[in-house]
């Protein structure tokens, strides 16, 4: 077990969240919200780091870190830092790949089953994200509504739905 892992739940301090956040959403508020009340600290880990300009994939992680800021910022959340992960795709090596660009935590959150797989057989507490309205509020639709001229902007803050437009002009 990693030296960085807690095995008493009182005494996890640091969570951390892994998404692609492809765009932040109203669902990644919500459990970002959920997981603010319960840890001392969040760390945000924006996954897939180095994907762009695809149909799965069409923000960079410089536009993601920018609408999770605007979106938690807007929503009084103020205390939490982003970092970014690229993909290894190397199950053996991913878990120590996280470790090394992250700071220390206690318990990962993902909606990977994967990920959970490999962090758990690492020694990690974690949890599944509890997804809320998920046939609302998930990214593919939302990136389908915006190709098709859907009405993606009520999934989104606000905040978001302008940073997004403001991307496209």
């Amino acid at each position: 077990m990693d030296e960085r892992t807690k095995s008493n739940r009182s005494e996890i301090e640091i969570a951390l969240i892994l998404g692609r956040f492809q765009p932040f959403h109203l669902g990644h508020l919500e459990l970002i919200r959920a997981v603010n009340n319960r840890y001392e600290k969040i760390i945000i880990a924006v996954g897939s780091a180095q994907e762009k300009g695809t149909a799965e994939n069409p923000f960079d992680k410089d536009e993601r870190k920018n609408m999770i800021k605007l979106g938690l910022e807007s929503a009084g959340i103020f205390e939490y830092d982003i970092v970014c992960i690229d993909d290894i795709n190397d199950d053996d090596r991913y878990v120590a790949h996280v470790e090394s660009n992250v700071p220390k935590f206690d318990i990962i959150y993902s909606g990977n089953d994967l990920v959970l797989k490999l962090f758990k057989e690492a020694g990690y507490l974690t949890e599944r994200f509890e997804y809320i309205n998920r046939e609302e509020w998930n990214g593919t639709s939302i990136r389908k509504m915006m190709l098709e001229g859907g009405d993606w902007k009520s999934m989104l803050q606000p905040e978001v739905g302008a940073f997004i437009d403001s991307r496209n002009k």
